[in-house]
């Protein structure tokens, strides 16, 4: 009712790793739109947009999880709570398979992810596919 309307196309996350330009830890903004996502961060401004098309899976995973699978290691930063890290995994425009990888410590944020997922395999989900 009363002040602004918090819009449920948009993630708030701290980045980990995968783009360029972006630095670790620090906050960024992913933005669902029609055909794609938008990641953005400030200062200086830098936009990084994922089409629907390329990306392969979205998961969501507890952190000592993630670093047993993509860094190899155990344990955990975390002082207070848990912390969970989203991967975006996706097809490079060269054809590679790549990661994208943000963290946030909200519950609230783990259900948005969610949502984003189920919209965007939606979208990018083949309706055939060979072995």
């Amino acid at each position: 009712m009363f002040g602004k309307k918090k819009e449920t196309n948009t993630l708030n996350v701290m980045y980990y790793e995968g783009l360029p330009g972006f630095i670790q830890d620090f906050p960024c903004t992913i933005i669902l739109e029609n055909d794609a996502l938008v990641i953005k961060k400030i200062n200086p401004d830098l936009i990084v947009k994922l089409p629907f098309n390329q990306v392969i899976s979205i998961d969501a995973m507890p952190e000592n999880n993630f670093l047993v699978q993509y860094h190899n290691t155990a344990g955990t930063t975390s002082k207070a709570g848990t912390k969970f890290y989203y991967v975006f995994k996706y097809t490079s425009s060269a054809g590679e398979p790549k990661h994208l990888a943000f963290w946030d410590v909200s519950a609230k944020t783990m259900n948005q992810v969610l949502n984003f997922r189920e919209e965007v395999m939606h979208c990018a989900a083949p309706s055939e596919y060979t072995l």
